[in-house]
């Protein structure tokens, strides 16, 4: 049985659950700078919280899965430096993510994001961006959870039987006029 993790053939779960904290994260900081614009930013403020909260969830998940697919990897490649790299960098953006949500979550009743949790989010995303940096290069330059054979089968054209082409059809319209005797 394949690992539940590694998601299925031709589907890797990984890149299938990265792309919400790569969305939420940086969407808790636009909420984040919607607080101190609007009057009353306490809605942005617990909105932000909570696309933390979401994004954090989420990003365990990927950290499995994730390592599911690390674990494969030869030791010592270049491919595993990456692959190391990558996670390394992963972990620390959870981590400021994480310390930003507990900071946040002791006070959700103000009207305008402190700066603390702005600070930690924007590193968190400078992180976020080199860790997806990263990971673009496993699958585009080492190729990794990308399954050639399965690519291939997709793009080739069914196989026709040899044999002459059918003819082409003269173009619809009226008849041209034949002169006379000809025909």
């Amino acid at each position: 049985m394949p690992n539940l993790l590694q998601g299925g053939r031709g589907r890797p779960l990984h890149p299938m659950l990265v792309h919400f904290p790569v969305a939420l994260y940086p969407t808790s900081l636009v909420f984040d700078a919607l607080s101190h614009l609007s009057e009353d930013g306490n809605p942005f403020v617990v909105g932000a919280f909570w696309l933390i909260v979401i994004a954090l969830v989420v990003s365990a998940l990927a950290v499995a899965a994730g390592f599911a697919d690390f674990l494969p990897i030869e030791n010592g490649t270049r491919t595993w430096r990456v692959a190391a790299l990558h996670m390394s960098v992963q972990l620390v953006t959870g981590g400021l993510f994480l310390a930003n949500a507990v900071l946040r979550g002791r006070d959700l009743d103000v009207t305008a994001t402190p700066a603390g949790p702005i600070i930690l989010s924007a590193v968190g995303l400078l992180t976020l961006t080199l860790g997806a940096a990263l990971g673009g290069e496993l699958v585009y330059r080492h190729g990794r959870r990308v399954e050639l054979d399965l690519v291939a089968a997709e793009e080739l054209p069914p196989a026709a039987a040899p044999g002459p082409s059918p003819p082409e059809d003269p173009p619809a319209g009226p008849e041209p006029d034949r002169p006379a005797g000809a025909g």
